[in-house]
């Protein structure tokens, strides 16, 4: 038979060696979520940091275009033939020191056919990261005077006065939201979340170390009924010129 006391001795011993060993058990799983957290903080800002610099450049569809003209494919001209088909895209982004707008800022501007005066897309985009997500997410601002910075990717001392005020950011709800995908970076809008009236608009990025992919169309809230779209909402799929 066990003496009384040794048994309280083994028992409080036992429950001594319990408790320590959950507490060093939180210990270590806290660790490592810390540990985790510091990771994937310390991954976004090498995305966005990666970003800021592949998307830095010039970009044209010639190649595609070039495949499926061969192929039979429609290409959707500037009278309007060919309406439907991918569109001839020519692409100028430049990263910007406005910090009025953040630390992270992109000019863009796009054209049509060639043509310097066929503005496609201007635009100044801002990108942070998330924290919570530990996520890049990019923002679209549009001017509010469509004409006055054209042509400025040439000579970006045109934007130098440039101000929130001269521009109009889109809802949180539109931001692209950055996810790595192997050698790329994939930006989408969350599904059916940027919404105007009665549409709602759909823009995905497709980037790499020397290309630029987009896609976008606009849908119907009520029926998901397309009202626009170019190339069957496949990618423009754009390299570095």
């Amino acid at each position: 038979m066990i003496n009384p006391k040794l048994r309280s001795y083994v028992w409080q011993r036992a429950l001594a060696l319990s408790v320590c060993l959950v507490i060093t058990g939180c210990s270590y799983d806290q660790k490592v979520a810390s540990a985790n957290s510091n990771a994937a903080v310390t991954s976004a800002k090498q995305d966005l940091s990666t970003i800021m610099k592949w998307w830095n450049g010039d970009y044209n569809n010639d190649q595609q275009l070039a495949k499926l003209s061969a192929a039979g494919e429609p290409i959707w001209r500037a009278d309007d033939s060919g309406k439907g088909g991918h569109i001839e895209v020519t692409s100028h982004y430049r990263p910007l020191d406005l910090p009025a707008f953040g630390k992270n800022v992109i000019y863009v501007e796009e054209t049509k056919h060639g043509d310097p005066n066929n503005i496609f897309r201007q635009r100044i985009y801002t990108l942070s990261m998330n924290e919570d997500a530990n996520q890049v997410r990019v923002k679209l601002w549009y001017f509010n005077d469509k004409e006055k910075y054209v042509g400025a990717w040439k000579d970006l001392s045109r934007l130098n006065d440039l101000t929130p005020k001269d521009m109009f950011a889109l809802q949180d709800s539109c931001d692209l939201l950055v996810v790595k995908q192997g050698d790329k970076y994939h930006m989408p809008m969350a599904d059916k979340a940027c919404v105007f009236g009665k549409n709602y608009f759909s823009y995905q990025v497709l980037l790499g170390e020397n290309s630029f992919w987009f896609r976008d169309r606009i849908n119907r809230v009520a029926d998901d009924s397309t009202v626009s779209e170019a190339g069957g909402y496949t990618y423009h799929e754009l390299d570095r010129m």
